[in-house]
C-alpha cells in the first residue's frame, strides 16, 4: 500500500510526517537515540525501560587498553623495530613514533625526540649529553670513536692533548664526531 499523507493522498507526505519526534510510539534515549514501540509494547514500557537502563545498569562498551591498541599496531609495522611513545612536556603531551630495520636510527630518533622536547631552546646534542651526564649513564665508545675524533680535527697520535682540548673548545666534544666529508 502506498504511503498516505495528512490528506489521505496516496504517495504524498508531508516534512512533518517524517520527524519521528512528534510520534507517540518513540522515545527518545538521549540526543539522536530513539526507541520505537512495536506491537504490544506501550510508549510506558519505553519509559520503564529507559528509567531501568539510567540506574547503571546502561552497559557501554569498556574502554581498550591503550597497551594491546599499541602492540596491534607495532605488530603490523613491516620493519624490524619501531616504538610509539607518549611524554609529557611542560604540561603538554606529545607521541611520538619511530620505525626502522636499523635499530640504531630507531634510539637515536627517540633520543632526539626526547631531548627537543625537554629543552626546545638548547641544541639536541648539548640537551643529551646533559641529561646522560644528569643521569649518570655510562657510556663505553669503540676506541675507533677517538681515531675518528681526532681525524675529525686533522689531529693525529702525535698532537697533545692541548690541541685536541683547542680543537673542541667551540662545538664541545661531540661523539661520534660529524664527518667533514658528508
Amino acid at each position: 500500500m502506498a504511503p498516505r499523507g495528512p490528506n489521505d493522498e496516496e504517495g504524498v507526505i508531508e516534512p512533518d510526517d517524517l520527524d519521528i519526534t512528534n510520534n507517540e510510539e518513540v522515545h527518545e534515549l538521549r540526543d539522536g537515540q530513539y526507541v520505537i514501540a512495536t506491537e504490544g509494547t506501550s510508549v510506558d514500557d519505553l519509559h520503564t525501560m529507559d528509567d531501568e537502563l539510567d540506574d547503571g545498569s546502561r552497559t557501554a562498551d569498556p574502554p581498550a587498553d591503550p597497551r594491546s591498541a599499541l602492540v596491534d599496531h607495532l605488530e603490523s609495522m613491516s620493519t624490524a623495530n619501531g616504538i610509539v611513545v607518549a611524554g609529557r612536556f611542560d604540561g603538554e603531551v606529545d607521541v611520538h613514533e619511530s620505525t626502522s630495520d636499523d635499530p640504531g636510527a630507531v634510539f637515536g630518533d627517540l633520543l632526539a625526540w626526547y631531548a627537543r622536547n625537554v629543552d626546545e631552546g638548547t641544541p639536541t646534542p648539548e640537551v643529551l649529553g646533559i641529561l646522560c651526564l644528569a643521569a649518570d649513564v655510562r657510556v663505553r665508545y669503540p676506541l675507533r670513536t677517538v681515531a675518528d675524533l681526532l681525524a675529525a680535527h686533522d689531529l693525529s697520535p702525535d698532537d697533545s692533548i692541548r690541541d685536541l682540548v683547542e680543537a673542541v673548545r667551540a662545538e664541545g666534544l661531540v661523539l661520534p664526531p660529524e664527518d667533514r666529508d658528508r
